[in-house]
């Protein structure tokens, strides 16, 4: 039988056997009742089934394997018989000549005694099931402790069916249904109270019986206690050959059945008989001693008739190694071949907890029971392994024995665990060795202490942080660490944004940093980062509750959306709540942050997407529709987006995926064709109520993102006129112009008539403005651009600029006289209208006061006043913002030079603020490529330093050229800074 095809029920082939409802006296059970819905516990390979663990049990029987006090046990039998052709005598007497094989070890402090009848036969009258719980005779239940073990003949099968589930009792099932073994009751200090067993008499026809004789005696093993051995599992592998010495020790307690096919038919010759193996077991958990051997007449002291060899395996920094097969067999006489008649095997760590439960998936089985109740919490056993028991050689009186290590098989889990690792198994860490001890004899008691000199090693892994002091996402967003002590997890805390979602991954490794799963089983779970640490939520927000759900080997994954923005804390735990040096993995979160820019034409343009986790292969697609991927690091990929498909307009998803592992990352409506959904727009100044007839005035428009306040620039401003007579800069009734960076957009609108005009800007979303004016008496001096908004404190020279009209045409030749009021200086006080009839006035306007509004006017000369005014208004620097407007989102190849980098200052107000001082604090770095997956991220050398100090104009832009060396590849970071607290960063990229 191969091992890719080898899966049975529950226990092997003894379905639902040795089970405990959280381990312990199940409660309420007063009228006869017998609570089915149950849970597989640990089976401790070579050694116990059970070891009492921290809770339920007493704090001394910690660590004590869960045997039957006295090691006599009393059973009963029912009425009934087993089936047509096998009476109730005989059904008696094949389940005596089972238990007749473990009372007859010598070396064991075992009698299994018949004690009589059950008051009933037990059958589908009296026994059913519903809703978890199984109505049943009270002397077959724990609540009689006079009766400690109940056998039941379930001659149709219903029995079975009810206590297992329907179909169980299926006669072409016999190899898994034949016995059912429930062990229902124990008591605090470590002892079974209560057995129940149900043999399937449906099984019991003449060429199913040798099997059914083979299971019940099976079953009576689980009942004594002793966990499945996987002694000559080899033979599974291929790394050992079936013999007539494999046979010959194959334990009864093989999880997999051998010896007995499934189809019924004669067993193999011997096949009932127990092995060396469970022989040595039964005495090391019933041992003959001194004080006992009067209770078992005719036996002999385990010590002192048979050989014991102990000892621990450990990792060379200490640590025990934990779920480590040890097989012992004696050397033929004269020869260093191994004797296979006698193997002998033993699980290192039998004794300490297999599954302590872990912090993501919590600390207690499906039911609520604590999963510290099996397995014991003392490190010092955590690799050690106990092979006492063990018989000599038929006619010897002493032997050499070898001593060699494997790893458990990876198949042996759940009700088929060999070893304390029910969950998945551990490969051991290192090269086993092969030892050989001389010259034992009986009564020998030798230690072999065992340290694996090329075993993992316990290193500085110490940058995933601790529980209450998570470690900061590394910056490529990848990670290797350990969970390199036992119980030892991972935390890692960032930040993320709203409509973002993100994958999470884990990928389990061996020594050499090859994908596997049989070391660490990394589970993953995700709080908020504001839950406070060591006080989790009875469960995290999001968990993996099954480790390797991915598609590559070792991988678990997770997947987290947000809707608003939050700071994330990351768990990896082994889901055992185990940790070893061995226990290696590779962390990655895969998140994209931000794309820039967020809008782009309907004709694509290309875009830089940051994030963390990027990886080559990653493929980008833009509302489902993929994108070219023009450069790729872990953190950024420069992508051409496609052209906008039929129909398809405002915000769309941005996704990158990952082809090699299905994860992904989405920006929720990240960008968009033009408009996205929510972008907006206000009025900056528009003409309104009675204008100058025939006089262009400018209507001006801000593109906004949702916020209302962050410029959303380059978007497409129709400008219409939607009802009356008004005439477009452009000459039509519909004219587009995109918005600048900083998101102005202007048309000329003309009041053609004294009719009411309306005249709309909207974008390609629908959001629009309107400007309702009608036309007037046509001025002859009208003011552009007639408010300066001055930073306080600031002296301005301010160019003001006048059309001058005659009959609504552009005059030139005309005299203009300026003037101003207190705290604005005229240069010129007479200036003449060129040939587009504009008159530029020239002033120098503060320092003003805080609040103060200055007039300036500009009067035609001669004749009667007619005249435009203008403002200067005084407004406080220490609330300035900065909007960048272009040049800080620069990545370009060494080779170039970077733009101008364009900023905006602006008031609170949102008004371009003139005379406002920018300092540019610039650091030009050596370029490097992405940080590595562990270890510290290279220092980038500092190759250059520079504070460069600019003034506002009167449209409040300041530009800056930016720090470089041409020819060499850097990282220029950039801090602007204004007004008081306020700061704009970016980054200038030239890469190799």
């Amino acid at each position: 039988m191969s091992m890719e095809t080898r899966k049975f029920g529950p226990e092997g082939s003894l379905r639902g056997t040795a089970i405990v409802r959280g381990g312990r006296r199940i409660p309420g059970l007063l009228i006869g009742l017998i609570a089915v819905a149950m849970m597989a516990l640990p089976g401790f390979g070579g050694g116990p089934r059970w070891v009492a663990g921290q809770s339920y049990f007493d704090p001394a029987a910690m660590g004590k394997p869960v045997v039957w006090a006295t090691g006599i046990v009393t059973y009963y039998t029912d009425l009934g018989g087993l089936s047509p052709t096998v009476n109730h005598a005989q059904a008696d007497a094949m389940v005596a000549a089972a238990a007749g094989y473990w009372s007859g070890v010598p070396t064991a402090a075992v009698s299994i005694v018949f004690a009589g009848n059950l008051a009933e036969d037990v059958n589908g009258s009296n026994f059913a099931a519903a809703a978890g719980v199984a109505t049943a005779p009270l002397d077959i239940t724990n609540l009689q402790s006079q009766l400690p073990m109940a056998v039941v003949y379930d001659a149709d099968g219903a029995v079975t069916d009810a206590l297992v589930g329907a179909g169980s009792s299926d006669p072409s099932s016999c190899l898994t249904g034949g016995v059912t073994v429930v062990v229902d009751g124990m008591a605090t200090d470590a002892t079974i109270t209560h057995v129940l067993m149900v043999v399937n008499g449906l099984c019991a026809v003449p060429a199913k019986m040798a099997m059914l004789q083979y299971q019940i005696t099976r079953g009576f093993g689980v009942a004594l206690g002793l966990g499945w051995s996987q002694t000559h599992d080899g033979i599974f592998n291929g790394s050992e050959t079936w013999s007539a010495g494999a046979q010959a020790s194959w334990p009864l307690m093989h999880p997999i059945e051998r010896l007995c096919n499934s189809s019924g038919g004669t067993c193999m010759p011997g096949a009932l008989g127990l092995r060396p193996d469970d022989v040595a077991v039964l005495g090391r958990l019933y041992p003959v001693t001194a004080t006992n051997a009067d209770i078992f007449p005719g036996k002999v002291v385990t010590a002192a008739s048979t050989v014991s060899i102990h000892g621990v395996i450990q990792f060379r920094a200490g640590q025990g190694m934990q779920g480590v097969n040890v097989v012992v067999q004696p050397l033929l006489p004269g020869t260093t071949q191994p004797d296979a008649r006698y193997t002998a095997t033993a699980v290192s760590g039998a004794l300490f907890a297999g599954n302590a439960g872990n912090p993501v998936n919590g600390y207690a089985d499906a039911l609520g029971n604590p999963l510290n109740q099996f397995g014991s919490t003392d490190q010092t056993l955590e690799g050690a392994y106990d092979l006492s028991g063990m018989v000599l050689p038929a006619g010897t009186t002493q032997a050499d024995y070898q001593i060699t290590f494997e790893a458990i098989n990876p198949l042996d889990t759940g009700a088929e665990a060999v070893g304390p690792y029910t969950l998945g198994q551990a490969k051991p860490s290192g090269t086993m060795p092969v030892l050989i001890v001389r010259g034992l004899q009986a009564g020998a008691n030798v230690v072999e202490d065992v340290t694996i000199e090329d075993s993992s090693q316990q290193l500085g892994w110490g940058a995933d942080g601790a529980e209450a002091s998570p470690a900061n996402l590394p910056g490529n967003g990848e990670w290797v660490a350990k969970l390199d002590g036992y119980g030892n997890s991972s935390w890692f805390r960032w930040h993320i944004r709203a409509g973002r979602q993100l994958s999470i991954e884990t990928q389990a490794l061996d020594e050499q940093g090859r994908p596997t799963a049989d070391k660490a089983r990394p589970v993953l779970g995700i709080w908020q980062g504001t839950d406070a640490p060591l006080v989790r939520p009875a469960r995290p927000a999001v968990q993996t509750l099954q480790p390797f759900n991915g598609i590559a080997a070792g991988l678990t994954t997770t997947w987290v959306q947000s809707a608003v923005d939050l700071d994330l804390r990351l768990g990896v735990a082994d889901q055992r709540g185990d940790g070893r040096p061995d226990y290696l993995y590779r962390g990655r979160v895969l998140y994209a942050d931000s794309v820039t820019p967020q809008r782009v034409p309907f004709g694509g343009a290309p875009v830089t997407i940051r994030g963390v986790g990027f990886r080559p292969q990653n493929i980008v697609t833009v509302n489902g529709v993929a994108a070219a991927v023009t450069g790729l690091t872990s953190t950024e990929i420069s992508v051409i987006v496609p052209v906008a498909a039929a129909g398809v307009k405002g915000s769309v998803d941005l996704t990158v995926t990952d082809p090699a592992t299905q994860g992904f990352t989405t920006i929720l409506g990240g960008m968009s064709y033009d408009a996205g959904n929510t972008d907006g727009l206000s009025i900056v100044t528009a003409p309104s109520n009675v204008v100058p007839k025939d006089v262009p005035l400018p209507f001006a428009v801000k593109t906004l993102a949702a916020d209302g306040v962050t410029p959303a620039g380059l978007l497409t401003v129709t400008y219409s006129v939607i009802s009356g007579t008004a005439a477009l800069g452009c000459g039509q009734l519909s004219c587009v112009v995109v918005s600048s960076g900083d998101g102005l957009a202007t048309m000329a609108v003309i009041a053609t008539s004294s009719t009411a005009a309306v005249v709309s800007a909207s974008l390609s979303n629908g959001a629009s403005v309107q400007a309702s004016f009608s036309g007037g008496q046509v001025p002859q001096l009208a003011a552009l651009a007639g408010t300066l908004y001055l930073a306080q404190g600031a002296t301005f020279a301010w160019v003001p600029t006048a059309l001058v009209l005659s009959n609504g045409m552009p005059s030139a030749g005309r005299a203009v006289n300026w003037g101003a009021g207190s705290g604005v200086g005229v240069s010129a006080a007479v200036t003449v209208s060129d040939a587009q009839g504009i008159a530029t006035g020239s002033v120098v306007a503060g320092p003003l006061a805080p609040g103060a509004s200055v007039a300036v006017n500009a009067c035609l000369a001669g004749g009667a006043p007619n005249c435009a005014a203008f403002t200067v208004v005084s407004v406080d620097p220490a609330i300035a913002g900065l909007v960048a407007v272009g040049g800080t989102m620069q990545s370009l190849s060494a080779t170039g030079g970077p733009a101008l980098a364009m900023l905006r200052v602006e008031d609170a107000a949102g008004h371009p603020m003139a005379g406002g001082t920018v300092g540019f604090y610039e650091t030009l770095r050596g370029w490097q490529p992405p940080c590595p997956l562990h270890g510290r991220c290279p220092a980038a050398p500092v190759l250059a330093t520079q504070m460069v100090q600019a003034t506002s104009g009167a449209d409040g832009l300041v530009s800056l050229t930016p720090l470089s060396l041409p020819g060499t590849a850097t990282m220029l970071d950039v801090v602007a800074v204004t007004g008081g607290n306020t700061t704009l960063d970016f980054q200038i990229e030239q890469h190799p």
